[in-house]
């Protein structure tokens, strides 16, 4: 006899597969079919993850339209399956599926659109944060201030694509008015994406902040992420932008260098 743990593997993998005979054999015959009552559950599912990404990307949902969108999510879910049993931590890997999915070759900024939503959804439900303690980093040795490492928001997330996202992003949304046309031959974009009482805001950056920021993000020192930063963009002042995105709360917290 099979182990309970064996029927509901195998169960699981029924409701995402058209692979059901072992699963239809540990069920008991009833009213239905072992084989109708497990399609019910199978479309259940399907239904349920696929409404989850629909609501995680509906910018990628109105580029595809509903019937391909739907093809598309299908096979997503059945190549990635939830691992969690909150549907808002379901999708993550989208963006990487896309680029893989050869249907979806047509639209090569496709990837990078649901990168920027899947952003938009981490940022929204990410933790909130005090601002910076402006008295504690006053009391840091200036001898010091080089080896800071700065932390950004947890609500804050950073993104670069070759395509003009933003562009796509603000289009498609429901509010928006405006020409609808986008032109990917005018070039990429670096974007900040940021929480704000309760709304997000989604701003293209110059390069020189948009490397400063992301070397701050991957614990880099002070004085390394303004290098970066001034590589990237010849006219990139430091003090300017570490006051932009203190006062803007992007910045907020930081670790202080040891000394003697």
């Amino acid at each position: 006899m099979p182990s309970l743990r064996e029927t509901q593997a195998a169960f699981a993998a029924a409701l995402l597969a058209s692979e059901e005979e072992q699963a239809v054999a540990l069920l008991r015959a009833g009213r239905l079919s072992p084989g109708e009552r497990l399609a019910i559950y199978r479309n259940n599912v399907l239904s349920t993850l696929r409404g989850a990404l629909r609501d995680s990307y509906p910018v990628v949902h109105r580029l595809l339209g509903n019937a391909f969108f739907d093809h598309v999510a299908t096979a997503f879910v059945q190549a990635c399956p939830s691992r969690s049993g909150d549907l808002h931590d379901f999708g993550g890997e989208f963006a990487d599926f896309l680029a893989g999915f050869p249907p979806c070759a047509d639209y090569p900024y496709l990837p990078d659109v649901a990168r920027l939503e899947w952003t938009c959804d981490r940022v929204f439900h990410a933790a909130d944060h005090p601002p910076l303690d402006i008295a504690g980093l006053a009391g840091i040795p200036p001898e010091t201030y080089n080896d800071i490492r700065f932390r950004l928001h947890p609500a804050s997330g950073l993104l670069a694509s070759p395509y003009p996202v933003l562009r796509i992003w603000q289009v498609n949304q429901d509010e928006y008015r405006g020409d609808p046309e986008v032109d990917l031959g005018e070039g990429g974009v670096n974007m900040l994406v940021t929480r704000r009482d309760f709304a997000l805001q989604i701003e293209g950056l110059p390069d020189g902040e948009f490397r400063f920021l992301s070397s701050l993000s991957q614990g880099a020192p002070l004085l390394q992420a303004a290098d970066t930063a001034a590589r990237a963009q010849a006219d990139f002042e430091l003090g300017a932008a570490l006051a932009r995105f203190v006062a803007e709360g992007v910045i907020v917290g930081f670790d202080a260098p040891r000394h003697a």
